[in-house]
Parts: structure tokens; sequence; C-alpha cells
């Protein structure tokens, strides 16, 4: 009984450390959502061939999303935000295919290629995820797109410290199955 008392204080405690945490996360990068447009976000290297970038209601969430189609080679979305040299970010996102090739994809911190995809099927909105660890007090976060026929759509991206309490979590899970085994093998 003492156990299964301990596991769900334990528990309990675990959650509240999440939900604090989790609100301690703040986003570094202004306007992830796209629903101020391109405000806090640069571009440079699209071509000015047609529809190559903007703003559109193709959202993941929300009501609107990026599009990025560079004809012939990539173009970018750029922003730039406070971070400490050393620390890991984490980089989620969700991004779509509309299908056309050739097309490519490209992540970077700083110039440093986090992801890059090329030839992307058709393929709605998708989580996507990469890191990168911070080499100064700025980092600037590109995403680069070539689509020469067609469109690259990104949404709601997000920067953080990766959140701590996974590790608690995980922690906490693998104490309370060795305390389990050590009852079970008690009885």
């Amino acid at each position: 009984m003492k156990f299964l008392l301990a596991i769900k204080t334990a528990g309990a405690l675990a959650l509240s450390f999440c939900a604090a945490a989790a609100h301690a996360q703040a986003n570094l990068v202004v306007n992830g959502s796209f629903e101020s447009g391109l405000a806090s976000w640069t571009t440079n290297g699209f071509l000015l061939q047609g529809f190559d970038y903007g703003i559109d209601n193709a959202a993941q969430s929300g009501s609107s999303a990026f599009y990025g189609g560079a004809i012939e080679s990539l173009g970018y979305l750029n922003q730039t935000f406070a971070t400490q040299a050393g620390q890991t970010y984490n980089v989620d996102f969700w991004l779509a295919s509309d299908g056309f090739l050739p097309n490519r994809f490209q992540v970077l911190a700083n110039g440093q290629i986090l992801l890059d995809l090329e030839d992307i099927l058709i393929q709605p909105y998708g989580a996507r995820h990469t890191a990168f660890t911070a080499i100064g007090p700025t980092t600037q976060l590109q995403f680069g797109f070539r689509s020469d026929s067609g469109l690259l759509h990104l949404d709601n991206v997000t920067v953080a410290i990766p959140e701590p309490e996974t590790v608690v979590l995980l922690a906490l899970g693998l104490g309370a199955l060795a305390a389990r085994r050590r009852q079970l093998k008690a009885s």
C-alpha cells in the first residue's frame, strides 16, 4: 500500500513539475504561426517569377501559413533570435508538400544545415523536428524552399530549450519499475 501511495505522490509531483516547465518553455521564434503575415521574418533568394513565396490560408492550424517555391535554387525565410552559446535548442514545425518535383527543403542554424529534404512527394502537413546547439548570443534560423512547379507549406514553427520533464519522467518511470520488480521478488 505504501508503494502505491509513493508512486501516486511521485506521479502527481512529476505532473505538476511538467505543467510548470511547459509554461516556462517560451517559443523563441516570433510569429511562428504566421498569423501576423511575415512580421518578424525576412526573406531572400526567392526568384521574382510568378508565385514564389508568401502567406496563404492553407494552414496546419490557425488561419495562415507560409508558402515557398523558389525556382531552380533555394529561397530562404529567416529569423534571428537570442540564444546562449553551448545550449541545445529544439526546432519543431509542420511541413506540407503539393508533390510537384523537383523540390527541396532545408533547415539551417547560423548557416549549418540541420535538415535537408529533396523531392518530397505529395503529403499533408506532418510534424518535423530537428535541433541545434547555439554558437553565440544570437542564432539565425533559416528555412530554404525550392519547388519549381509548386509549393511547400510551413506552419507552427517553434524553437525552445528541450524540456527537462522528459528526463524526470523517464527517471520516475524507471524508478517505479525497479521498485515494482523488488516488490515482486520479495513476494
